[in-house]
């Protein structure tokens, strides 16, 4: 069926703000949990004055355009990093659903739920691997680890990606788990400062939700690439590579998000489909 084009651009609007108010709910986990805060119960509010913020000074983007980045009642600033995270949720909500609803799927959802909402849960398991990815990849910034309930997280999503996901066989995914992690683990164990060991642990269940294909083929070589540009651009500032300023996390996260939404395409390219 062809959508009409006034169809597409209020569906991929409705996304952008849908993956922006999820992402704006992670940004108060990733600024909570290396504060040791509760971030379910407790309302959102200015962490420089305390007060409550309104419905109206919670819209995605917008309130922080309109109040020109700062709090109605103190001034103090919002960090530019929390509207960039929440632009990054719009439009990785864009590329999640937009490429896997056009995807055919074969799953056990497809029989359950029908075609659509088959196809529209493997896009949300997407949406929500990578959403479980910036809460890590900000955390263990902030914090210089990962945090054991955040992979935790991202392992229940991998496991969902089984009955959402299923192009990808069990047994690919058990050696993705393990092809790199193993390796991860060793360079942990020597290199303290640079690789956390929280990491071997994201590097597992990434393989298993990618499948051994994607995880060597492109999430390890764009992580690596982005790794070293990294690298070398802290070399050049004169900062401590091996430090707490490197964020071989960050890179990781990189990699992982490029393979999920376009490793079909990669592999394909390469002939190695």
């Amino acid at each position: 069926m062809i959508l009409p084009l006034w169809f597409k651009v209020l569906m991929v609007i409705f996304l952008f703000f849908l993956g922006a108010s999820v992402y704006s709910f992670l940004n108060v986990v990733i600024f909570r949990v290396p504060r040791g805060e509760e971030f379910v119960k407790t309302r959102s509010h200015c962490p420089g004055c305390g007060k409550l913020l309104t419905p109206l000074e919670l819209v995605p983007v917008v309130s922080y355009v309109c109040l020109g980045g700062k709090c109605k009642k103190c001034g103090s600033r919002i960090g530019i990093r929390d509207v960039l995270i929440e632009v990054f949720g719009g439009l990785s909500a864009i590329a999640s659903f937009w490429i896997f609803c056009q995807k055919p799927v074969d799953s056990l959802a497809q029989v359950v739920f029908g075609d659509f909402y088959a196809r529209f849960l493997a896009g949300l398991t997407a949406f929500a691997f990578i959403g479980a990815l910036t809460v890590i990849t900000y955390v263990q910034n902030d914090m210089g680890v990962v945090k054991p309930g955040t992979l935790i997280a991202l392992g229940m999503i991998a496991l969902i990606g089984i009955f959402t996901m299923p192009e990808i066989e069990i047994m690919d995914r058990v050696i993705g788990a393990f092809s790199l992690s193993i390796v991860v683990a060793i360079l942990a164990l020597l290199f303290k400062n640079a690789v956390p060991m929280g990491l071997a642990g994201m590097m597992a269940i990434g393989g298993f939700f990618l499948g051994w294909s994607k995880l060597l083929f492109v999430a390890a070589p764009v992580a690596l690439t982005f790794a070293v540009l990294e690298w070398l651009l802290l070399v050049i500032l004169g900062k401590k590579p091996l430090g707490r300023h490197y964020r071989v996390v960050f890179a990781l996260s990189v990699g992982l998000l490029v393979a999920i939404l376009f490793g079909d395409l990669i592999l394909a390219a390469c002939g190695l489909a």
